[in-house]
């Protein structure tokens, strides 16, 4: 029953899928044939929201079933750009590969402005001939869009009002540290262009009422800001100014518009800056604010710049949207100017990198907001924490079934092992069984022994005859014998009668009284020695042991960390906030770099074992080396040490491999940020002129080494602390690196003092 049930939970998505899909597939009618659209692009081609903007385009017209071949013309954002010669350039292109639109999207009210008034027309078909679809425009020119007949018009008025209040609620958020924020007294950069001046004129008609104070005519002179806020404090306080033409600035008496304009400027870091338009004095205006403001258009907004931080308007997608199903009723057969106008729906978006910048919380915001460019993880997080958990269950099920196969290829070579001896050994109690022995009852059968011993092995009968002549205890001896005349040798033992010198009188007659046995033990010898092989491997299989219960000691303890506290994250009901949360997800982090770090020593270790770590030699000089990898490390060291470079003399050069060397420093400067508290560690060389030896060393201030441990450090597992983390590998993956290199390692160190740890290679001076 379960097994079904797992069956169908698996199959439900793709069925739901399908048939999605079926009824998506009934409701657009798909057209074969393939049109011609062509985008007309204020900006360059490197505006980033563009990217945006055609995407949804091409799967917008997709999923109203138009096959399109879409065309991008780009201007660079000034009407007197369409003169250019990058664009003239890009229009001719379609005309010499007589390519013809079948209909046109403008994006903006200057593209659709340039079009209208024919600056277009060298190189396109006459405005009433392609039917239009004009999209995202903000101050529309409606006298000249009634001149044709042809066109659909979608619009996303500047909502004024709305951006102003919402300039004023988040103003103090974007306060500069150290300066007052006046959010009620809100800037506006408006030039005199014809785009401008319809900009102004919406102005007038939507803020000439309370709570609003206009001040785009500078009818209340120029007053300190702190004043201005304070007269106006229940009221929203507009002041309008031009910065290409300071002039129109004219309150003033003096005529010195410059210096007023520049007052203005410098006060842009206390009051909040609205965005009404984007053209190069704007983005002139928004370099003087030093923080993130505020826009009523899309245009650069969430593009990664941090200039803005949030406003009300239609996005990129909407457009585009909105603009894509025009553009397939139109090719479908409808008119264009028959279709109504049509405004886009508006919304408030917030970009997550200037939150980034002032610090704000994705939580605090996303209900009341569309935060842009925000991240998976910060969008997801319970999502995000239980897919590191997911990650680290799968890494612990791939570590178990990789120790368990690991295990039973142990378990199997010591079974073999084991079956080995067991044979071994029945075969030696079967020799042991059959062997030849020789009977001695006197001192002459021991004598008649001696021509057929091993030569090397007289010394040694001679010293067993004078020792039962001395009357001194011998308990066995062992020597070789030929039987045929010297061909081959056997082993065999001496084993006297022990019974036979209990007493002081009877020790002095030890050769008189000599009896025994010499015995053949030759095979057992030989198994000997392959116990002794035997030991070996078992010792080798013990090793293996104790290096899987060490591993397995040292990743319980991080991997126990990130499973809790991942748990108590996934199971909170919203009572863990804030820092504390911030904390947890801290620690999950450290942990998991810690358990990637005694991975990444157990893997190097792993290499170097099984002989799969080359060194690349090369003249290397010693000075730049060490400096980068101070500067590695100068980052990374715990804010409670200091981090000193002494280094030694110059144009010191080793035939060394400089990759595997700083991996080595690493570990020495790893070693050293652990077991110091507080203090310092100090990286640096020193060059010995007697020996040409250039000595690579990392010193502490450290807890330091007893004496009698120190010939320990670079073994294997060893840790002096088993209370610290990590698997005790480092050392002496070290000592490999630098022996591969033909280099010596070496520790000084004093309890309560500090450490050295260096290593040292052959050197030269090279001027």
């Amino acid at each position: 029953m379960m097994k079904r049930l797992f069956v169908i939970i698996m199959i439900l998505p793709f069925l739901l899928a399908g048939c999605l899909n079926g009824n998506r597939n009934d409701r657009v009618r798909h057209d074969d044939k393939k049109y011609n659209v062509l985008c007309l692009f204020v900006y360059d081609s490197v505006f980033r929201n563009y990217r945006i903007y055609e995407e949804t385009l091409s799967k917008s017209l997709e999923d109203n079933g138009i096959k399109a071949d879409i065309r991008n013309v780009y201007s660079s954002g000034h009407l007197d750009m369409a003169q250019s010669e990058a664009l003239e350039a890009s229009l001719k292109r379609l005309n010499d590969d007589k390519w013809i639109p079948d209909v046109v999207c403008c994006i903006d009210d200057r593209t659709l402005s340039l079009y209208l008034n024919g600056e277009y027309g060298k190189w396109l078909p006459p405005v009433d001939s392609i039917p239009m679809v004009a999209a995202g425009l903000r101050c529309p020119d409606w006298s000249l869009i009634r001149r044709s007949t042809n066109i659909a018009v979608c619009t996303d008025l500047l909502n004024i009002q709305r951006n102003i209040e919402l300039a004023v609620r988040m103003a103090h958020y974007t306060a500069v540290p150290g300066q007052p924020m006046y959010s009620n007294v809100v800037v506006i950069e408006l030039d005199t262009t014809e785009y401008d001046n319809r900009i102004r004129e919406r102005l007038r008609n939507e803020l000439n009422r309370p709570p609003y104070v206009n001040n785009m005519d500078f009818h209340i002179k120029d007053m300190p800001l702190d004043q201005l806020a304070e007269k106006y404090k229940d009221s929203i306080f507009i002041n309008v100014f031009s910065n290409a033409s300071p002039e129109l600035n004219d309150y003033r008496s003096d005529g010195d518009y410059h210096r007023h304009r520049v007052k203005i400027l410098n006060s842009l870091t206390m009051t909040p800056f609205l965005t009404v338009k984007r053209d190069i004095d704007n983005e002139q205006v928004l370099s003087k604010t030093l923080k993130p403001q505020f826009s009523a258009v899309r245009d650069g907004f969430g593009d990664g710049s941090r200039r803005a931080l949030c406003g009300y308007f239609a996005s990129y997608e909407t457009v585009a949207r909105d603009q894509a199903a025009y553009v397939a009723q139109i090719l479908r057969g409808e008119s264009a100017g028959s279709l109504p106008i049509k405004e886009h729906q508006a919304n408030y978006y917030m970009s997550w990198r200037a939150m980034e910048l002032l610090n704000l919380k994705y939580g605090d915001f996303c209900n009341d907001f569309i935060i842009v460019m925000a991240p998976w993880r910060v969008q997801h997080p319970v999502r995000f924490i239980l897919m590191i958990m997911f990650d680290i269950l799968l890494f612990i099920g791939l570590l178990y079934s990789g120790l368990h196969m690991l295990f039973r290829k142990r378990d199997a070579e010591l079974q073999n092992a084991l079956d080995e001896i067991g044979n071994e050994r029945i075969m030696l109690d079967m020799a042991l069984q059959n062997a030849d022995c020789i009977i001695i009852s006197s001192a002459d059968d021991l004598i008649e022994l001696e021509p057929m011993l091993y030569p090397d092995d007289s010394e040694a009968f001679a010293e067993l005859l004078a020792s039962l002549a001395s009357g001194k205890p011998v308990l066995t001896k062992d020597f070789r014998l030929t039987k045929d005349e010297g061909k081959s040798y056997r082993w065999w033992q001496f084993r006297p009668n022990l019974n036979m010198a209990k007493t002081e009188e009877h020790r002095l007659e030890m050769l008189e009284c000599l009896s025994g046995i010499v015995i053949d033990i030759n095979d057992a010898v030989v198994y000997n020695e392959y116990m002794t092989e035997a030991a070996i491997v078992a010792e080798e299989i013990t090793n293996k042991e104790t290096f899987l219960m060490n591993i397995s000691h040292e990743i319980r303890t991080p991997l126990n960390a990130i499973l809790g506290f991942a748990q108590l994250l996934s199971t909170d009901d919203g009572l863990i906030q804030g820092e504390e949360r911030d904390e947890i997800v801290k620690l999950i982090r450290d942990n998991s770099a810690l358990l990637g770090e005694m991975i990444e020593d157990i893997l190097q270790f792993s290499r170097f074992e099984s002989g799969r770590v080359d060194v690349n030699p090369v003249e290397t000089e010693i000075a730049p080396l060490m400096k980068s990898i101070f500067d590695e490390w100068y980052d990374k060291k715990p804010s409670n040490l200091d981090f000193v470079f002494e280094p030694g003399r110059d144009h010191v050069f080793a035939l060394i491999d400089p990759i595997r060397v700083q991996a080595v420093m690493g570990q020495y400067i790893k070693n050293a940020f652990k077991f110091t508290e507080k203090g310092t560690v100090w990286l640096g060389w020193h060059y010995n002129i007697s020996d040409e030896s250039v000595r690579l060393s990392v010193d502490d201030t450290g807890c330091g080494i007893e004496s009698r441990r120190l010939n320990k450090v670079f073994n294997i597992f060893w840790k002096d602390d088993m209370f610290k983390t990590g698997v005790g590998l480092g050392l002496t993956i070290a000592k490999m690196i630098t022996e591969k290199m033909d280099g010596t390692v070496g520790v000084e160190s004093k309890p309560g003092i500090g450490s050295c740890f260096h290593s040292t290679f052959k050197a030269y001076i090279k001027n």
